[in-house]
């Protein structure tokens, strides 16, 4: 049996998340949706997710709140994050380069989709 690995959208839009998951779980990933940071913790501690994809800018709760509200869960404290943001774009000589803001991995919500799951294979560090 071959165990997918399992995303945890954290995104306050709800098109975009919808959009996303479903093209992830073409790709082969077990994805969840959360579209409000303030359940993110909750919705990851059920789930268990190997990596959380978070949008930096939502209400109430930033990326950096939720990347650190994960961070101060022992059994999430390792779990994989890649910020996936408008405000970044891509590198036109790499456009898969991951770039690096704060200690964090971030991509472009705008990237092409393979440039995202090419991303997200990186952080967890298979195939």
């Amino acid at each position: 049996m071959n165990i997918l690995p399992k995303i945890l959208l954290i995104d306050d839009e709800v098109d975009f998340t919808e959009l996303l998951a479903a093209n992830l779980e073409e790709s082969g990933f077990e994805v969840r949706q959360v579209n409000d940071p303030a359940k993110a913790v909750s919705e990851a501690k059920d789930f268990l997710p190997d990596l959380c994809i978070i949008d930096l800018v939502m209400p109430r709760m930033d990326g950096g709140d939720v990347v650190n509200a994960l961070r101060a869960v022992p059994e999430l404290s390792k779990t994989q994050v890649l910020i996936l943001t408008a405000l970044v774009e891509e590198n036109p000589e790499d456009p898969g380069e991951l770039q690096m803001k704060g200690g964090l991995p971030f991509v472009s919500k705008t990237s092409d989709l393979e440039v995202i799951i090419n991303a997200i294979k990186r952080q967890l560090g298979h195939r």
